[in-house]
């Protein structure tokens, strides 16, 4: 899984380039003056499909990384069909660890509101009635956000400014021009290279390439197809074809959108020199929302005139005729469909001979053949969850978490079409493919918590729906209610708790049904344990694994173990507590898990504060959140965090307590959960805060709240005993801090330089040394320091009129 740095912002991601870019020197140039222009925040590239507007804004976005020392950040909106989940797309790609349920807006809106940053929506065109909205108010709410979008029209919001992409510039007259000074030419000629060395263009050859282009008009996307063919085949005979496809295409009366006709024609023309077999591979891959592997392709295309052995060797041409890209930097190999490329798929897919036009009063219903690649498509990603999440117990766990998540925007399409399943089977297949992500785990380390609940609350009204058995509604009901446990949404969790109570007395026979009761079961312990605190929580835990171990379900449990372990930590004695954390770390660690070797260290490490030695506790704690802040999981990191504070507490260091709880807060509420409503941990909590503030009297406060202002990996950092260095581009930021510090906090920064404690300063300021702390937090927060030394360095710089230190 992707480790997130300490300064993850500062990273940014925008897509490498795969080939050089060609040709558009002026029109690069005039969109980076539009987008320096202060007034200019919201910059749409637009134009017609495969006219490179994405290329154009690859290059725009790497050439703006300085100007934006939070990062530039690129968005992929291609495969996203569900314009309600537009914010939550947003949100996966930006360094923001949240696992609520909080409405996406409002959690971008937090993340972006004091950040420099760029970020880049491509292909925007399908969801601009939910996204404009949200630009609108991202624009509103974040001073200092910029936004790039490309789009095949524009977004239509307040301070929109456009930037159109035409096609590359072409030979008027094939048979006069200079054919080498048009963009188009070039970039053939480039393309054409690549796929076969000795490519040239030559006196003999140039008016052909001219005429080839001038049929493509000039569409980069088109070019990119036809360069390939050069391979097999002379430019005179590739004109020659095209012409012959081009005009069948037409007189077929193939309906595509008036902007889409050349682009179309181009596919089809491709299509039409595909072999069958490449044909039938790419209208059936169409159906991946997302990236996929060798293993899905061939579960999902083969079959019927499509042998499974064939797949790869079609699957290499296809990506030879640029029909497919492929990442071989990814292990195992990952492939994907340009946007258009999978629109003229899915076209061609759901279309067959002698149905009626399609209308938008009565659109044309699905082909066989399309009903069939997407019941393909659901059930592989639906054995292939419920595969890992019987697996995921052992070293091989964080390589099925880190599939799972690179496979989201297809578990995504497979939920969301179930969700409005008319039929009890397809209601099944979204149920069971929910429940086994909640299984693996996949809403706490890839998704978010929030859409796990969703999904499964949606999974349970198809179901219901459609007549469903009360089993498996009852499990994604319960997983559903564990999960708004796990937010501190106690009163979600209250009312999914009743449903359950009253779906589980419908429920009775059957392996189906003993797995359901068995997870209602783990609901109610856990509700016992996390909402109430209660100690009868213990043996429903104890009851709960036994049942499963019976069942021999390793599905959930591991997770059954886990919270008994943590049960005992917090309710048992401390002969059980240790025997109980023990025995599940040892088996944790036997079975070689990442993620569950860090809860079981978390366990054992609390029954070592309550009954044993806080040093070995601190050490335990330290090493579960390691892994967890290593592995991108952030739910437990919170965890983690607030039981170190506790630690600190118990050793006496009271300002290291303050400060761990603040950045636990902080933590909490940038991760969108609220553990500090569970039982167990709020009385904990409680009892450290009121120990720190009694020790450090109003200084509690002051060091909290600077808890609360660190950076989250800095504040990781001083939990695990490393404190940060400095960011390394805070030089940069203190050449404009001037306007940051009022006068107030000028003044103190002054008489800091001058060597003066806080209560000298407070003295001479005529201001409590509460209010001097407050202010020196503050300072330390703005100018990105750690240290007042450091105030004072830069105090004499400024004095100085020197250049800021590097």
């Amino acid at each position: 899984m992707t480790e997130r740095t300490a300064d993850g912002w500062r990273d940014g991601y925008v897509p490498a380039e795969l080939n050089g870019f060609i040709g558009r020197r002026e029109l690069l140039s005039s969109a980076k003056a539009r987008l320096s222009d202060p007034r200019v925040r919201l910059l749409s590239l637009t134009g017609t499909g495969g006219t490179g507007k994405t290329r154009l804004a690859m290059r725009l976005a790497n050439d703006a990384r300085r100007a934006h020392p939070d990062g530039v950040w690129w968005v992929d909106l291609a495969s996203h069909t569900d314009p309600a989940s537009v914010g939550r797309v947003i949100l996966d790609a930006l360094p923001v660890d949240d696992v609520s349920a909080r409405e996406p807006g409002d959690v971008l809106v937090a993340a972006l509101s004091r950040r420099a940053a760029l970020l880049v929506l491509d292909n925007c065109e399908h969801l601009i009635g939910t996204l404009a909205p949200l630009v609108v108010r991202l624009l509103r709410g974040c001073p200092d956000l910029r936004i790039v979008a490309t789009s095949r029209v524009p977004l239509r919001c307040d301070g929109e400014h456009l930037v159109d992409v035409p096609p590359l510039s072409v030979p008027a007259d094939p048979d006069r021009a200079v054919v080498t000074e048009y963009e188009a030419v070039r970039l053939f000629e480039t393309r054409a290279s690549a796929a076969r060395a000795d490519f040239a263009i030559t006196p003999r050859s140039a008016a052909d390439v001219a005429r080839l282009v001038r049929m493509l008009d000039g569409i980069p996307l088109a070019i990119e197809l036809a360069a390939p063919l050069v391979r097999v085949m002379s430019v005179a005979e590739i004109v020659s074809m095209l012409s012959v496809f081009r005009l069948r295409t037409l007189s077929e009366g193939v309906h595509a959108p008036a902007r889409h006709r050349t682009l179309w024609d181009s596919f089809e023309w491709s299509y039409q020199l595909c072999s069958p077999a490449e044909r039938l591979l790419w209208v059936r891959l169409a159906v991946f929302a997302g990236g996929f592997t060798m293993d899905a392709a061939v579960a999902v295309a083969a079959g019927g005139e499509l042998e499974a052995g064939q797949v790869p060797m079609v699957l290499g041409e296809l990506a030879a005729k640029s029909i497919i890209v492929a990442d071989t930097d990814s292990i195992p190999t990952r492939y994907a469909m340009l946007a258009t490329v999978r629109e003229y798929g899915l076209t061609r897919l759901g279309s067959r001979t002698g149905d009626l036009p399609e209308t938008e009063s009565r659109p044309a219903p699905p082909s066989d053949d399309e009903i069939e690649a997407h019941r393909r498509l659901s059930a592989h990603f639906l054995d292939r969850a419920e595969w890992c999440s019987r697996h995921w117990y052992g070293s091989d766990e964080a390589r099925y978490l880190s599939e799972a998540r690179q496979d989201l925007p297809n578990h995504r399409a497979v939920l969301d079409r179930c969700a409005a399943a008319t039929t009890r089977e397809d209601a099944e297949v979204g149920a069971r493919l929910a429940s086994a992500l909640t299984a693996l785990r996949l809403w706490f380390f890839g998704g978010t918590l929030g859409e796990g609940m969703r999904a499964l609350t949606r999974a349970e009204e198809a179901l219901a729906r459609n007549a469903a058995a009360a089993p498996l509604r009852l499990t994604v009901l319960a997983q559903a209610g564990w999960i708004a446990l796990c937010l501190g949404d106690e009163v979600t969790t209250e009312t999914l708790l009743r449903r359950c109570h009253a779906l589980a007395a419908e429920v009775s026979g059957g392996e189906e049904a003993e797995f359901a009761l068995a997870v209602h079961g783990y609901f109610t312990a856990s509700t016992s344990l996390i909402l109430h605190g209660e100690s009868a929580a213990l043996p429903l835990w104890a009851a709960v694994r036994d049942e499963l171990a019976a069942m021999n379900d390793t599905r959930v449990l591991p997770m059954a173990e886990m919270f008994h372990a943590i049960a005992a930590a917090f309710t048992a004695p401390a002969p059980e507590a240790f025997a109980v954390t023990e025995r599940h770390l040892a088996d944790a660690r036997a079975h070689g898990a990442p993620c569950a070797t860090a809860w079981a260290e978390w366990a054992r490490a609390l029954a070592e504060l309550r009954h044993g030695d806080a040093g070995s506790a601190v050490a335990l704690f330290r090493s579960a959140l390691r892994s967890q802040w290593d592995i991108g999981e952030r739910w437990g990191a919170v965890w983690s965090m607030e039981s170190l504070a506790w630690c600190a507490m118990a050793r006496g260091h009271h300002e290291e307590a303050a400060l761990l709880l603040g950045a636990a807060r902080n933590m909490q509420e940038t991760v969108g959960v609220a553990i500090h409503r569970l039982r167990p941990w709020a009385e904990a909590h409680s009892a450290c805060a009121e120990q720190a503030r009694l020790a450090l009297g109003e200084a509690y406060d002051v060091t909290e709240s600077y808890g609360a202002e660190m950076e989250l990996g800095a504040a990781v950092d001083l939990a695990l005993g490393q404190p940060s260095t400095p960011r390394s581009d805070a030089p940069a930021r203190r050449r404009s801090v001037n306007r940051l510090l009022s006068d107030k906090q000028r003044a103190v920064a002054e008489l800091i330089a001058e060597g003066k404690t806080d209560k000298q300063i407070a003295s001479v300021l005529f201001l409590s040394p509460r209010t001097v702390q407050s202010h020196v937090s503050a300072i330390l927060r703005k100018l990105g320091f750690t240290s007042r030394a450091e105030i004072a360095a830069w105090v004499v710089e400024q004095q100085s009129g020197a250049v800021p230190r590097s």
